[in-house]
């Protein structure tokens, strides 16, 4: 998606982005994060978590026990969907091209001290990115409480980078149905049905589980949440 097309799709939302042909400026920047600010509209619920747990088979707690530990119970934070951006997968998917002149949202390494602490930081990295790619930026980040990489957007039955994050911003059950086509769509739903922390950790989140404790915190939040 370039930058017209995405204005288009927030013109047709109702916001007023930048001018055609104009570069990516304060109005388009506005427009996003206003178009982004909706939820929570339906907040989560047992019953909600039952039915989907019902859909995959597993035990509610399962699901209960990802959605603890990736979003720490905070799907959103001032109506949109908290986000997590990744310099080291926007490095990636640009080809590098823009580590030298952006380092603080483009590394090709992954570096904790590029993480900001706060949303508005988050927010602001995210938004530069799309500034100068807005498929890339947009699959660059994590949304709400199970934290889906955007690139993921496909599988979870999105058109595009910027649909899912749209997606991300309405309401909680719109991030669990998301959540039920990633782990279906990428063969999770075996190790989360077997409490297999290790094998879902690895798939969910990456090799790298090991160094923040991942799936030993599943494990956890999974006994915490009644899981048996």
């Amino acid at each position: 998606m370039d930058l017209t097309t995405l204005r288009r799709r927030l013109a047709e939302l109702g916001q007023r982005p930048g001018a055609d042909g104009a570069p990516f400026g304060a109005a388009d920047r506005s427009a996003i994060l206003t178009a982004l600010t909706d939820g929570p509209d339906y907040k989560l619920g047992d019953d909600d978590v039952a039915d989907a747990a019902d859909q995959i088979k597993v035990e509610p707690a399962a699901i209960w026990a990802v959605w603890d530990v990736e979003g720490s119970a905070a799907p959103f934070i001032g109506g949109r969907p908290t986000i997590l951006f990744e310099p080291h997968r926007f490095s990636r998917a640009t080809g590098h091209r823009y580590d030298v002149s952006h380092p603080t949202i483009s590394s090709r390494k992954w570096n904790r001290k590029l993480y900001p602490a706060k949303q508005v930081g988050r927010w602001t990295q995210l938004l530069d990115a799309v500034a100068l790619d807005v498929d890339a930026g947009f699959a660059s980040a994590s949304y709400g409480g199970f934290q889906i990489l955007g690139e993921n957007f496909e599988v979870c039955g999105a058109t595009s980078p910027w649909s899912f994050a749209w997606q991300q911003a309405q309401t909680e059950a719109d991030q669990l149905a998301a959540f039920l086509k990633f782990v279906q769509g990428n063969g999770l739903v075996g190790a989360l049905r077997r409490h297999d922390w290790a094998a879902f950790a690895k798939g969910y989140n990456g090799t790298a589980y090991r160094e923040n404790r991942y799936d030993e915190r599943l494990a956890a939040a999974f006994v915490k949440r009644g899981g048996a």
